[in-house]
């Protein structure tokens, strides 16, 4: 991701006004990337990999583990996919494949279980990084 601090385009607006005025259809944007530097991380990784993000030791963990469990999601995504795509007979294929199923129901349901439970010791430290501002008050 790319954040952008600086960007100049007064000069440009009143060239484009000049040319509208003359009857041009041109539009120019002219942007000064020469300050800008692309880590290819957010602001939110960011601040997660420096631990001084200030969440609690357990929060950490939990999104760590969240992390660890989507990665393992992904990857019996990935094997569900190559058993699939293998030549081999029926009944073998459709054993592995309600077997890998099974497997990838499990981890959904560990992921949804763990940010459920993050989502909680979110509440009640009273921090979180969606939501912590709406009023459920009507």
């Amino acid at each position: 991701m790319v954040g952008i601090s600086n960007l100049n385009i007064g000069a440009l607006t009143s060239a484009n006004t000049k040319a509208s005025e003359q009857g041009e259809a041109k539009a120019t944007l002219g942007v000064d990337m020469s300050g800008v530097r692309d880590t290819g991380k957010t602001q939110d990784a960011k601040k997660a990999e420096g631990g001084g993000s200030g969440e609690p030791a357990h929060i950490q963990q939990m999104r760590e583990m969240i992390k660890e469990l989507q990665k393992q999601l992904a990857e019996a995504q990935k094997r569900l996919a190559q058993i699939a795509a293998q030549k081999t007979d029926e009944a073998t294929k459709l054993a592995a494949i309600t077997a890998q199923q099974a497997n990838i129901a499990t981890l959904s349901g560990q992921i949804q279980a763990a940010t459920a439970e993050l989502l909680e010791a979110l509440t009640k430290t009273g921090g979180s990084s969606a939501g912590g501002m709406v009023s459920t008050q009507a």
